[in-house]
């Protein structure tokens, strides 16, 4: 009886073992890893390097700005599970007002003001052909649009309306891939505070 006892004991504990093992695999939060590529043409074609730059006026403050990229980086970074993101950073200069900024161009998009984190910062322009709005970005797309003196194709327009880059004003982006950052308006309390438009630019890949 003994023997029989401890048989039942074992095969209890085995039970267990197999249940919790199967409701550890079920709720694993991760999964398989995976590895996300920037293979997006329209976003390798975002990976601006050093001596880009773009010259700006500012139509509502009546300013000229040059914002160049200062430097660069290409490289892999991992989340919390140990997925890779392809990740292709550059820091950019504003000749005016001495500010810095930081991009980053991932698999998901470009991201403004990025944290290190994977698809962290603000995004402000994502693939052209594959993009819709979300929540809290307005996004519409313009085959082509007149801006200065010439005429931009695929044109992304991203409303933001509480941009955390611009101390939580509504921004709005115009961007291609081609030529970069075409127009930036900001709003403060749906006063047009600032609109920087192109007007000259060079872009090294």
């Amino acid at each position: 009886m003994k023997h029989i006892f401890y048989i039942g004991l074992i095969m209890g504990f085995v039970l267990i073992s197999c249940d919790k093992e199967d409701e550890n695999s079920v709720h694993n939060p991760c999964g398989d890893k995976f590895t996300a590529d920037i293979t997006s043409p329209d976003l390798q074609n975002c990976m601006y390097k050093t001596s880009s730059y773009w010259v700006y006026i500012d139509s509502v403050k009546n300013t000229f700005d040059s914002v160049s990229i200062e430097n660069f980086n290409r490289d892999y970074i991992e989340d919390v599970c140990g997925n890779s993101y392809e990740i292709h950073s550059f820091k950019t200069i504003s000749s005016n007002s001495s500010k810095s900024t930081d991009y980053v161009v991932v698999a998901g998009g470009l991201f403004k003001n990025f944290d290190g984190k994977p698809n962290s910062g603000t995004l402000i322009y994502s693939d052209f052909s594959t993009t819709s709005s979300m929540t809290n970005y307005q996004i519409e797309k313009f085959d082509s649009l007149f801006i200065f003196n010439k005429y931009y194709k695929k044109v992304l327009r991203v409303k933001i309306e509480n941009d955390p880059t611009e101390n939580n004003n509504k921004s709005i982006y115009f961007i291609n891939s081609e030529f970069g950052f075409l127009r930036h308006d900001i709003y403060s309390e749906d006063i047009l505070t600032s609109k920087k438009i192109l007007m000259r630019t060079n872009i090294v890949r």
